[in-house]
């Protein structure tokens, strides 16, 4: 994700998880530039704390939209791990979604439902998210992780590379 003029959001810094691995943030990039669907706060920061909590600070501005057919690449250490696609309205409101993303998705404001009204999502660090639960599959992420992601919208495109290392 970037900034509305299309420039990439940097995020640093390590954080301790339990077990001590860390993971360090990279970058969230938007690479769909300045006619971009959705892009996020220049300044967008995510901290991950010593407790599995994820918090962050921020708003993702996004445009009208009643359609979005995401393509998606996650790579580890360079190597590609897995590729799909989903239709992210379709997501947003099955009623069987898990529970942990539907969770994610509240704590977040994310809408649960397409279309998509113009808008913002502002988060605080207040708005915990906390990832615990997952920690035990962190030996097999353990790397450098690479996340892209392509939306073509009915009113345009998104995309997303985001970048950050799992280390112990």
């Amino acid at each position: 994700m970037g900034d509305s003029n299309g420039k990439a959001s940097t995020l640093s810094g390590a954080h301790t998880l339990n077990g001590g691995y860390k993971i360090r943030m990279k970058k969230i990039e938007n690479c769909a530039g300045a006619d971009a669907i959705i892009t996020a706060d220049e300044n967008f920061t995510v901290v991950l704390t010593k407790n599995c909590d994820i918090k962050s600070r921020g708003c993702v501005r996004f445009k009208d939209f009643k359609t979005g057919n995401a393509k998606y690449t996650i790579s580890k250490d360079g190597v590609q791990v897995l590729q799909g696609s989903t239709d992210i309205c379709d997501q947003a409101s099955r009623p069987r979604r898990t529970e942990h993303i539907a969770e994610l998705l509240r704590s977040l404001g994310v809408p649960e439902k397409c279309p998509i009204d113009a808008g913002q999502i502002c988060t605080e660090p207040s708005q915990v998210v906390n990832i615990n639960r997952f920690k035990q599959y962190l030996p097999l992420a353990r790397g450098a992780i690479t996340v892209d992601v392509a939306v073509q919208h009915d009113s345009g495109k998104s995309c997303f590379k985001i970048r950050f290392d799992i280390t112990k």
